[in-house]
């Protein structure tokens, strides 16, 4: 199992490819590996692929420094992998929570990134804000401390899932779910998703070829991809029919095409 000890985490990640520009892919909060699945057999003849495992999520080391997961660290972490492997200048996708990582890293390293490309995510997320996702957020933290991350996997969704996202794919997300350290679920959630402050005031000064991408379905993401293109100068924005939050699985044919397009269009470009 390949894995590389980054600030002190064992970080699990694979390399695909033998040549080419290279593609870090960043998943989002209680993702994986496997949410990139499909774009390894589309990408990985072209690029030389990083995709890996971010502190407390599939098969990484889980620290039980709640704190320790930070949108900062977590950006610390994928930065050093990067590094460790031997990318230079490369494209950087991330998607949700991941989102969040990449932005911190094209606004702190903008000379290291040919594009970057923003996936279902926000300029804030702030969800604490919200006192029905902050009382849905409390029960979910609370049943993972009482009893354990299985009985937090098979609580019902709160919504119908997007008419793509297949009952197999769904069954795997909440087995993956059930084996997630329980400081990694609560940590990620305050200290990324909810303690972030965000680009709103800093995202016009990225200066990567930016792609913002996001399913028609995502409606609580909708917006703030729309406001993010808005924000990043020139960046293009690309809505994926019938996707909801992660429509690199739902509607891969769809997604895989956008990107393509941003990649090709974007080869060898140079810091600006």
């Amino acid at each position: 199992m390949p894995t590389m000890t980054i600030n002190g985490v064992e970080i699990y990640f694979e390399r695909h490819g033998d040549s080419g520009e290279p593609l870090v892919l960043v998943h989002g909060y209680t993702g994986d590996v496997t949410d990139w699945r499909h774009q390894l057999p589309a990408f990985s003849s072209t690029h030389r692929m990083l995709i890996f495992d971010l502190r407390g999520h599939g098969r990484s080391q889980a620290p039980a420094d709640r704190a320790s997961y930070s949108v900062g660290r977590m950006a610390d972490d994928t930065e050093a992998l990067v590094a460790d492997v031997g990318f230079d200048r490369y494209h950087l996708l991330g998607h949700s929570m991941g989102g969040a990582i990449v932005q911190e890293i094209a606004l702190r390293s903008p000379a290291r990134l040919i594009s970057l490309t923003l996936e279902d995510t926000s300029y804030r997320f702030g969800l604490g804000r919200n006192e029905q996702i902050a009382r849905w957020t409390a029960m979910r933290h609370r049943l993972a401390e009482e009893q354990g991350m299985p009985a937090v996997a098979a609580l019902p969704p709160v919504a119908p899932p997007p008419p793509h996202l297949t009952p197999e794919r769904q069954a795997e997300t909440n087995a993956r779910l059930a084996r997630m350290s329980p400081d990694a679920f609560i940590g990620a959630w305050k200290y990324a998703l909810e303690d972030w402050p965000g680009t709103e005031d800093r995202a016009s000064r990225i200066a990567a070829p930016t792609l913002v991408i996001c399913g028609d379905l995502d409606a609580g993401l909708v917006g703030a991809s729309k406001k993010l293109a808005a924000l990043i100068p020139g960046a293009e924005l690309a809505m994926i029919a019938e996707a909801g939050h992660s429509p690199q699985f739902e509607c891969p044919d769809a997604f895989n095409a956008a990107l393509r397009r941003h990649l090709d269009r974007n080869a060898g470009a140079t810091p600006k």
